[in-house]
């Protein structure tokens, strides 16, 4: 009984000195990026460790664990509003983001400025000038890189935690390897292959616009942060120096398998709950649909009630025109043209009424949560991509044979009644999504296990730097060896023609006096 009371006690002090104090840094205001990182804390505050939280969406009093404080940065939600809801607003058809609105807008530059509010919000400052703040590790997401700044004003190791495939930038810090046009492809781009040589010019330059804008991006910070934290404060490369591992809230089948280092980590889908019971009016109104249901969400970041008149339109003949019941996300009040079959709500507990079994297919914006939630529930997909890195993921679908992926540029009624079509009544698509679930969950962890695991990993190894591989921070042109073949290849060239214009003149001249000699024996 004492040796059981010693090992007892032995045990509980191990694990009070393994408890770590964390501070996490997640700024996005999306709810997409939101509920990953919420998974993620209420399991590190099961396991005891003290967390710090600053993000737009804190948890509510009745659910907050105890050893979670929030800094609440929600009035972020508003300022994404307003940008997004300017009169010049340039998106296309009122909701689209492609590629071509990155390059020619300024919207990235306007999202620094937003990072500058949060950073100097009364909350967050108040956490910068306590002297008396510690912490074992800092857990910041990987989107804009003005937020490591916390690493150099804290001096602790650093987890960076994307809510998607990372950016190539990140992964390069790393020393993963390089972008490729073609293999690893810039997420942001919508189309990868079966090209003509005109359209692989256009996917070139887009590929080079998007190196050209992130790297402005960073300059831009890189002033952000010496205007705000005075001359002496670190770049944006300095501070990511800081970066002991990554995490990337996919699968690394999503992300064309690419080689990564050991500190990079394809957690998979962190944000997947167990599944609860769906409201019981909605599970009547599954239960006794004689058709089916299709589901249709545009995620949290595209609101139907800003997309154009004739998308809508378009979106709504297509309703009318299926021969199925259909479950709407839409965020506005209500329609005077709303087909009969259509019951649309303001939000629905998709993760727990996907599973159902009424449920043939699901019309998706292609957001990364919403595709993991659809292969987990085995629903297959049509995709409609129109933000970020959404056109990468229809891509997938296709790939993988899960569903099929169309334009919202060009999208027509014809367009959505086709795609639901065969998604919804070919059983391939179902088999082959079945087939893709149990292979990405075929794992020794689940992906929030993995991510615990490798958090206090870090913690144990006050870091991870011993993971960090030779290419870590190298740039493209540095991996790919440029700096030494273009020189080389330029004294090639230069001493090329210098022997061919040697060559030239040495021939010219033998040339020239021979011509002389023969008019002078004229």
């Amino acid at each position: 009984m004492c040796r059981f009371i010693l090992w007892s006690i032995f045990f509980l002090f191990m694990s009070e000195i393994n408890c770590a104090r964390i501070l996490g840094i997640y700024p996005m205001p999306s709810k997409s990026h939101q509920i990953v990182f919420q998974s993620y804390t209420k399991e590190l505050a099961k396991r005891g460790h003290e967390l710090v939280i600053i993000s737009p969406d804190p948890f509510p009093n009745d659910t907050r664990p105890a050893n979670v404080t929030d800094i609440d940065i929600s009035f972020s939600y508003a300022s994404v509003a307003r940008m997004l809801g300017r009169k010049d607003n340039p998106m296309k058809r009122g909701v689209i983001m492609d590629i071509d609105f990155v390059i020619n807008t300024d919207f990235y530059h306007e999202m620094a400025k937003l990072v500058v509010e949060q950073i100097n919000s009364p909350a967050v400052q108040s956490l910068i000038n306590d002297k008396n703040q510690k912490f074992d590790l800092i857990v910041v997401e990987g989107f804009y890189d003005f937020h490591l700044i916390f690493t150099h004003i804290f001096k602790a190791p650093v987890i960076l935690f994307p809510t998607f495939m990372g950016f190539p930038e990140h992964i390069e810090m790393l020393g993963g390897i390089a972008r490729h046009p073609i293999l690893y492809p810039n997420f942001l781009r919508y189309n990868h292959d079966n090209l003509n040589l005109f359209q692989w010019a256009r996917e070139l330059y887009y590929e080079y616009q998007m190196y050209s804008i992130f790297t402005k991006i960073e300059e831009k910070q890189d002033v952000l942060l010496k205007e705000n934290f005075g001359p002496d404060a670190p770049t944006v490369k300095e501070l990511r120096s800081n970066v002991d591992l990554m995490f990337l809230n996919s699968y690394a089948e999503f992300a064309n398998n690419r080689p990564v280092p050991p500190n990079i980590i394809h957690l998979g889908a962190v944000q997947l709950q167990p599944r609860k019971e769906i409201p019981t009016d909605l599970k009547t109104y599954l239960d006794s649909s004689k058709r089916g249901v299709i589901y249709v969400s545009f995620g949290s970041n595209v609101l139907p009630s800003r997309m154009s008149k004739d998308l809508l339109d378009e979106i709504l003949q297509a309703f009318k025109r299926l021969p199925y019941d259909i479950l709407w996300k839409f965020d506005g009040d209500s329609l005077d043209n709303m087909p009969k079959n259509v019951r649309y709500q303001k939000w629905f507990p998709q993760r727990d009424m996907l599973f159902h079994p009424n449920i043939k297919a699901f019309v998706t914006q292609c957001g990364l949560q919403s595709t993991d939630e659809a292969i987990d529930a085995e629903v297959p997909l049509v995709g409609i991509p129109m933000i970020g890195e959404q056109g990468y993921n229809a891509k997938k679908y296709v790939d993988f044979g899960i569903g099929v992926k169309l334009d919202a540029i060009t999208l027509t009624a014809e367009d959505l009644v086709r795609g639901v079509r065969i998604v919804a009544g070919n059983k391939s698509y179902k088999q082959n999504v079945k087939r893709l679930k149990k292979i990405l969950q075929d794992q020794s962890q689940s992906p929030l296990e993995r991510a615990v695991w490798w958090t206090e990993y870090v913690i144990r190894h006050s870091g991870a730097t011993h993971l960090r591989n030779p290419g870590a921070g190298m740039s493209w042109h540095k991996y790919y060896m440029l700096d030494v073949v273009l020189p080389l290849l330029a004294i090639f060239v230069t001493s090329l023609v210098l022997v061919v214009a040697v060559l030239w003149c040495a021939c010219k001249n033998v040339f020239g006096l021979f011509r002389n000699k023969k008019v002078k024996r004229s």
